[in-house]
């Protein structure tokens, strides 16, 4: 068995396969969709680079044996995911302290010159929080969750206030509008008409093989004058091998929650879902947004913990 570091050009498609075939084993998310994988490396990748931080695309590990792909440590920003093909749990151990001595410099350091380091893990995985709480971490209260929808057995409509008109990416060109109203659901702080944030994520998504397959989402308010009508923005990352989808991220500017208009655009996603042939859709949620993803037709596949644990 061997550690490696993840390399893009070599490894992209391997990597692939490695989360594709977990998936069609275990059916759930216990390890990352690839339409995760293409997130984290076509978009955050440059949303990373943007801010000035560390890619997590470059502290990605595989561990092999035999040249097969039996794991993989997979950050994402500040935090770990340990994902391990079924028959070599006890790798789990080892890996952790592996990302510990690895995955540091995607952290931040406090005032003492500590490190937070988090590391989250599938509760239904539960031989794992034995070996965490033995290494010294701590699991947090307040938990993530992956919900999903089977959008070929649903029928759902796609109910707006009046004015407001849902559309599909291809439908509205104005991309700028698109990804400023996705920051903006995100930052209200910034809340302005003519608002513009840097682009290069939305650009750089477009790299992804899986991009022709994937879509936009999007509601817009043909009751304004404002440049920017674009009221909710979500994409929804299509892999046609595994017929899963997955959204992220999902946003509706401030003004606008509480109409109705996240749970359309959810809706929307949906229909399109259903006529793309995919099984499954997939969000990760938190917070009131678990309540929000449920309200719209999703359902909670597993509880995901936060472990935490201060390295000096």
């Amino acid at each position: 068995m061997k550690i490696k570091k993840f390399q893009l050009d070599a490894d992209l498609q391997r990597l692939e396969e490695y989360l594709r075939n977990q998936y069609l084993e275990n059916k759930n998310m216990t390890s990352w969709l690839p339409e995760r994988l293409h997130d984290l490396i076509y978009r955050m990748g440059a949303q990373e680079t943007d801010g000035g931080r560390k890619k997590s695309v470059d502290y990605i590990f595989l561990c092999e044996e035999d040249a097969k792909i039996i794991a993989c440590i997979l950050p994402d920003g500040d935090s770990i995911y340990i994902s391990i093909k079924n028959g070599y749990e006890q790798l789990f151990g080892s890996l952790l302290a592996y990302s510990e001595e690895n995955c540091l410099p995607l952290f931040s350091r406090e005032e003492d010159g500590s490190i937070d380091f988090l590391v989250v893990t599938n509760d239904s995985l539960t031989y794992r929080q034995e070996i965490l709480m033995g290494l010294g971490y701590k699991r947090q209260i307040e938990a993530d969750y992956d919900n999903y929808v089977y959008p070929l057995e649903l029928n759902v409509s796609i109910d707006l206030p009046e004015g407001f008109r849902l559309l599909y990416g291809e439908e509205y060109d104005d991309e700028e509008n698109k990804w400023s109203a996705c920051s903006l659901g995100f930052h209200p702080d910034r809340e302005a008409p003519d608002f513009r944030n840097g682009m290069n994520p939305y650009f750089s998504r477009k790299d992804s093989s899986m991009y022709q397959d994937s879509f936009e989402c999007i509601v817009v308010d043909e009751n304004t004058c404002e440049k920017n009508d674009v009221c909710s923005y979500c994409f929804v990352y299509v892999d046609k091998e595994t017929r899963t989808a997955y959204i992220e991220p999902v946003s509706t500017r401030e003004k606008y929650r509480h109409k109705g208009i996240g749970t359309a655009m959810m809706h929307g996603v949906m229909q399109r879902c259903k006529e793309k042939g995919i099984e499954k859709c997939y969000v990760n949620s938190y917070d009131w947004r678990r309540k929000f993803y449920n309200a719209a037709g999703f359902i909670t596949e597993d509880s995901i913990g936060f472990w935490h644990k201060t390295i000096k």
